[in-house]
């Protein structure tokens, strides 16, 4: 799978959030309900620091972007 394109405006962010709705079957997704989605979402931003650092990516995540976003939603469906 290739990955994703980087997310840096509003469209891009609507975009992403389409790909993810087509390329992932919900049944495939950790987090199926709503609420287990928005607490592992939560879970993931408390934690992103932590990611960010890992893939060495100088991302300020106290300044929200579009690509923070896309990268919490995406991590959502899986993160526990």
């Amino acid at each position: 799978m290739e990955p994703d394109p980087p997310v840096n405006t509003r469209d891009d962010l609507i975009s992403h959030i389409f790909r993810l709705l087509d390329d992932n079957d919900a049944r495939e997704w950790e987090n199926e309900s709503a609420y287990s989605f928005l607490q592992a979402m939560a879970a993931w931003l408390n934690d992103c620091s932590g990611y960010y650092r890992n893939i060495k990516s100088p991302v300020d995540i106290e300044t929200p972007t579009w690509q923070i976003i896309a990268d919490a939603l995406t991590a959502a469906t899986e993160y526990e």
